[in-house]
């Protein structure tokens, strides 16, 4: 039976990795030997400890006029103030971006980094080409600020955030112009879902008995709307924005019009107890009392729809498909998503919710007598767990961002990571044009969903991430050394694969697969293969003569094969 109960004992390695892999960008073999040695209740100490920062923000390296490092976005205790003018070529702050948020990711040795993300497919609002980049870092600054803390209070502020208020519309939702867009995809795809399950399969397939809604089309969208009424942000002024204060990150926010606001009253439907909203007479009423009547509204309002047991229910279940498994069974849903959903609904804290998940039985597939049939190894990586996981397991050496700022933000990730790889495998990493509400299929498209990662327009950027990213001769990378740091033998061809399989793979695979990774990649496909005691001498040979000095440039092509065979493997695509 799948249970919540939660997991004693040591995790060894086999289960470090898997939560590692999991929780976070980051894993290295330092790392797993770190966390084979704690308990769950010590491994979520440390994954909840948020990790210091590198950098803020976005620096903008030393180029043209600018003679030292500037930031982009707001003044800086270390790096002056802001400029706005930064120039480079034409690169957009777009990229700028996504590189330093990936860079941090990369590093983050704590839930921060995974978590803001899970939130980002939630609330989708994607980064908008030639946008006003700086309103995006804000929004993330959002997501990152509640990712471990009130999801109620984060539903609200997204609600009135600029970026958020400018994709859906709603800084056009006026009284007598009513805009829809965002009351729609507030109730379906950003709280309570559209439909209401009365059994889903094995398959994970959804089924309906009857009206499939948690709310009423004609009613509730057109009134929820009419709560939306009112909410505005600058285009212009960044910096003379209102701010959201310091319990919720003190962040730039839209601002509340009250002669855009329509104060009539407001009912829902049956499916929120026909919630009421009284009338609102303005007759003397001061602007600071509209404004507050207006928050009162838009809060009541988010009240309500979480009273619903389906919210958190709808919520849970994805945190369950971005962390556990894409399949919710019957057996899930009664066993794992109610029980975590009335956790969740107690006070919609999300540090104890995805602690709860983290900690159970259930996560770590141990709460049956088949080990190894549904969780560890049963999702496949997306391409920015890909790359960045890969960053950290095999020790890449990133341009620094302030030392080479230009390497570092131009070369590697805007034209080597995002363009050459995270776009044409469908992950613009925070969207795009084409990005709708719901996010990437692989969030919410039952029932693929992460399947959808790996097609036929995405194989080959997959595996060809090597020769994208890691082999291009740029970087400095080198096979050899980074062989040296975590093979304590390195001239024995069996500890290397064993070495490497135990850090990069879910489960320990068998000595045949492993033997057919030193024979193809390491002995030419077997050819190179010694008689007897001696049938690896080539390769003893080969590594002593690399150690002395010579055959760098084979060590490294062979090296290279393996490391890339292991990438390609299936083993390694899943997580």
């Amino acid at each position: 039976m799948a249970s919540l109960t939660p997991f004693e004992g040591a995790l060894g390695l086999r289960l470090a990795k898997h939560l590692l892999r999991r929780a976070t960008f980051n894993i290295s073999q330092q790392r797993i030997d770190e966390f084979e040695l704690y308990t769950v209740d010590q491994a979520l100490a440390v994954l909840l400890t948020p990790s210091q920062k590198n950098l803020n923000q976005p620096i903008h390296y030393v180029n043209g006029a600018l003679t030292q490092p500037r930031p982009w976005i707001n003044d800086d205790p270390d790096y002056g103030a802001v400029n706005e003018n930064n120039s480079s070529g034409g690169q957009r702050l777009n990229n700028f971006l996504d590189g330093w948020w990936m860079d941090e990711a990369r590093r983050d040795t704590s839930l921060r980094s995974k978590m803001t993300y899970f939130l980002f497919t939630n609330l989708t609002a994607p980064q908008k080409d030639n946008g006003k980049s700086s309103y995006y870092y804000d929004y993330l600054m959002l997501l990152e600020h509640f990712c471990l803390s009130d999801w109620k209070e984060l539903i609200f502020q997204v609600s009135i955030n600029p970026r958020m208020l400018e994709f859906l519309n709603n800084d056009l939702n006026t009284k007598g112009l009513v805009n829809e867009n965002y009351a729609r995809e507030l109730l379906e795809l950003y709280t309570i879902g559209v439909g209401k399950p009365i059994y889903i399969d094995d398959n994970g397939n959804v089924g309906f008995d009857g009206d499939p809604l948690n709310y009423s089309e004609i009613i509730d969208i057109p009134r929820v709307a009419r709560i939306l009424t009112g909410w505005r942000f600058d285009k212009n002024d960044r910096p003379g924005m209102p701010l959201n204060g310091t319990a919720n990150g003190n962040l730039p926010t839209g601002y509340a019009l009250p002669d855009e606001h329509d104060f009539d009253a407001k009912q829902l439907s049956e499916y929120f107890d026909d919630y009421q909203i009284d009338a609102f007479d303005t007759t003397a009423k001061s602007e600071s009392q509209k404004k507050a009547q207006m928050e009162s509204e838009l809060r009541g309002l988010i009240d309500k729809i979480l009273e619903q047991d389906e919210t958190a229910k709808y919520i849970c279940r994805k945190l369950y498909r971005f962390f556990v498994s894409r399949n919710i069974s019957t057996e899930i849903e009664a066993d794992i998503i109610i029980p975590l959903a009335a956790t969740f609904r107690a006070n919609y804290n999300l540090t104890e919710v995805i602690t709860q998940l983290l900690k159970s039985q259930h996560f770590y597939d141990a709460d049956d007598t088949n080990s190894s049939d549904e969780i560890i190894g049963g999702l496949i990586k997306s391409p920015l767990e890909l790359v960045l996981q890969t960053i950290t397991l095999l020790n890449f050496p990133v341009p620094d961002p302030i030392t080479q700022g230009e390497l570092h933000y131009k070369v590697f990730y805007e034209n080597t990571i995002i363009k050459k790889f995270l776009d044409i495998s469908a992950q613009p990493i925070f969207g795009d044009t084409n990005t709708p509400p719901a996010g990437f299929p692989a969030h919410y498209s039952s029932p693929n969903f992460d399947k959808s990662w790996f097609n036929s327009s995405t194989i080959i950027p997959r595996y060809n991430i090597c020769k994208i990213v890691f082999f291009k001769g740029n970087f400095g990378f080198s096979p050899g050394d980074f062989i040296k740091e975590v093979v304590p033998n390195p001239s024995d061809p069996e500890e290397i694969v064993d070495v490497l399989t135990d850090m990069m793979f879910p489960e320990t695979p068998s000595q045949e697969r492993k033997q057919y990774f030193i024979d193809t990649f390491l002995f030419d496909g077997g050819s190179l293969l010694q008689e007897g005691d001696a049938k690896y001498y080539y390769w003893n040979s080969l590594w002593a003569d690399y150690l002395g000095g010579i055959k760098e440039n084979t060590v490294h092509s062979i090296l290279e094969s393996l490391i890339e065979a292991l990438i390609w493997s299936q083993e390694y695509q899943t997580t």
